[in-house]
């Protein structure tokens, strides 16, 4: 099929956060010969180029973009017996949760933990997607990318990606020409389930059930709906904003001042400190709003567009609770969403 690249296309449908930018061209990619295809056509134009998987980590700008948007719908999955383990391939453009539920259904252990978390697999890496006590990286095993300065496809391992707490790679300037068309991971055929996180541990707690993978992922649905908005009613990205992490002797100066503030310490003695937490307990902005944008009532790490918000409207809310943080405790806040520039 002929790549067809179209002209001020409004991007509201394509974006979880409901914002309603344009891109000047647009092309929906479904193979690699259509990326190669639009690469050409954006060389010969001088066109910037910026990548859309699920669009539910993304903060579209309400100014046309002046460039081309590549919606990535490359689709397909495989699935390969090792023996111990299963190598399932998926094509960037696949549903991650969609995924998770087929690697599920299968009894392949690794992603249950990850279940419910929206978007396409090909975002998966860039951010390194966690949630209740995994990371992608944790199971991956190597991601096609099309180098689109070099026009060579690449197979990077994981240690390639060079994962971080929600970063890669991919979002540093040596991985800013990288476009990924595949992402392998490798599947457990037994595994013990990954319970110590403090929700999940409590829910299985609570129902006093010996818990099974298939239970494992209905338990993540479950919080999960308990915790983020309905997308079919509201618009967000989900989780706004990185945890912060901070030194031993930051957290200990803060705990004097916040003496019930929780935290996780990491292997290399950092403190990881629940951004949820100070925006409600510090700030006392859970559930605040300003207009058409504000905090979801159920987790205030998540910013709700209520009403046709923009992207300059939720921008500004994020940066007054950046400002507060900062005010309040000396954090420095990280937006975990991707912006359109």
């Amino acid at each position: 099929m002929t790549l067809e690249i179209k002209k001020n296309v409004s991007l509201e449908t394509l974006n979880t956060f409901k914002i309603a930018g344009k891109a000047k061209y647009f092309a929906e990619i479904n193979s690699v010969d259509h990326l190669k295809e639009a690469l050409d056509f954006a060389e010969k134009n001088k066109l910037s180029i910026f990548i859309l998987g699920g669009g539910s980590n993304v903060l579209i700008s309400d100014k046309s973009f002046d460039g081309l948007v590549l919606k990535i719908n490359i689709k397909g999955v495989s699935w390969r017996d090792e023996g111990d383990t299963f190598l399932v391939t998926a094509g960037a453009g696949e549903i991650w949760d969609d995924l998770v539920a087929q690697s599920v259904k299968r009894n392949l252990y690794g992603l249950q933990n990850l279940s419910g978390i929206p978007g396409s697999v090909g975002g998966a890496p860039v951010q390194n997607i966690g949630a209740y006590g995994a990371e992608i990286k944790e199971v991956l095993h190597s991601v096609e990318i099309f180098d689109k300065e070099k026009k060579v496809f690449l197979s990077l391992s994981k240690e390639d990606c060079k994962f971080g707490y929600r970063d890669s790679i991919f979002k540093t300037p040596e991985g800013i020409n990288y476009i990924i068309t595949k992402v392998t991971l490798l599947l457990k055929k037994t595994g013990d389930l990954n319970l110590n996180y403090k929700d999940v541990a409590l829910y299985f707690a609570t129902h006093e059930k010996t818990p099974t993978l298939a239970m494992v992922r209905e338990a993540i649905l479950e919080i999960r709906n308990k915790k983020f908005p309905d997308l079919s009613k509201v618009g967000t990205a989900g989780s706004f904003f990185k945890n912060p992490i901070v030194s031993k002797e930051k957290y200990e100066e803060l705990l004097k001042k916040y003496p019930n503030m929780p935290s996780y310490v990491l292997p290399n003695s950092q403190v990881k400190i629940p951004l949820a937490w100070i925006i409600d307990k510090v700030c006392g902005l859970k559930g605040k709003r300003d207009d058409n944008v504000g905090t979801f009532e159920n987790q205030a790490i998540v910013l709700i567009n209520w009403n046709g918000a923009t992207g300059v409207e939720i921008k500004n809310f994020a940066e007054k609770i950046k400002k507060e943080v900062k005010e309040k405790t000396g954090i420095e806040v990280e937006m975990e969403v991707q912006e359109m520039k």
